[in-house]
């Protein structure tokens, strides 16, 4: 097998588990610095995907796999969810080896990807198992964290504004028209999940700024001038402003509804 890269090349041969995986995690450390970056966390999926069909009970391999998955997940602009539930599967997975329950790195990592799929309940409970193991890791920071994100989110739906002034908010959404082959809808309408053939047209209220990078939330206001907080991936901040009117086409929906320690 040949490795061809602008400052590296390596010729390696075998089927070695364990070569493989050292393998996949070269290819994530030369991605961070070089032009082919797509190129080589794709390389390193594919490695880590060769080292876990050689040892399917493996939880090291696995635990590779998910972390490959994780960074592929960043290097493709952090908006590809697909990626976040693979690296899931693969972590789940290696947590069946028992030598991986005592890895902090494994429920950290997990907890991370979970924590961009905005499932911050799984999320807050594997950083706190990760800060057991190793209180180094400073996931306690994590957790604290998600909860001050979860405070403002919830701080923002209290805070929305009166009935006449969010009449004058949203008067403007009328006009907005597109030719697409959706039905303009509301949120009180939207089912679970992913809500095909519709479109959500909304005003931009309030960008909610919080600790990391993705996603943006903002607080929003529809035609029934109903309130919900819309979370955006692959954007860059200043891409979306307060009082922009958006179309929401084929809109994923869910509940946000956490506890967390008499939280």
């Amino acid at each position: 097998m040949f490795l061809n890269s602008p400052e590296h090349n390596f010729i390696w041969q075998g089927t070695d588990k364990k070569i493989l995986c050292q393998l996949s995690m070269l290819e994530r450390s030369m991605a961070q610095s070089s032009e082919d970056q797509a190129l080589l966390v794709e390389e390193s999926i594919n490695h880590a995907k060769e080292a876990v069909m050689l040892d399917i009970k493996d939880g090291n391999s696995w635990y590779n796999l998910g972390n490959a998955y994780l960074t592929s997940f960043f290097a493709s602009g952090a908006w590809d969810k697909a990626r976040l539930h693979h690296s899931i599967k693969a972590y789940q997975n290696a947590e069946k080896d028992e030598t991986m329950k005592l890895n902090p790195d494994l429920y950290y990592n997990c907890a991370t990807a979970y924590k961009y799929l905005e499932n911050y309940e799984s999320a807050i409970r594997g950083f706190e198992a990760a800060a057991l193991k190793d209180p180094a890791l400073r996931a306690d920071i994590e957790v604290q964290k998600i909860i001050n994100l979860l405070d403002k989110l919830e701080n923002a739906m209290k805070g929305r504004l009166r009935p006449k002034r969010s009449a004058s908010l949203v008067s403007s959404l009328n006009e907005v028209n597109f030719k697409l082959f959706h039905k303009k809808a509301t949120i009180s309408i939207l089912s679970g999940g992913l809500n095909k053939t519709v479109a959500v047209v909304c005003k931009v209220v309030l960008w909610i700024r919080h600790d990391d990078d993705a996603p943006l939330y903002y607080l929003t206001c529809d035609l029934d001038q109903s309130y919900f907080i819309l979370s955006v991936y692959g954007l860059q901040n200043e891409a979306i402003k307060e009082g922009d009117r958006v179309v929401l086409l084929e809109p994923y929906y869910k509940i946000l509804d956490i506890s967390w320690k008499e939280q």
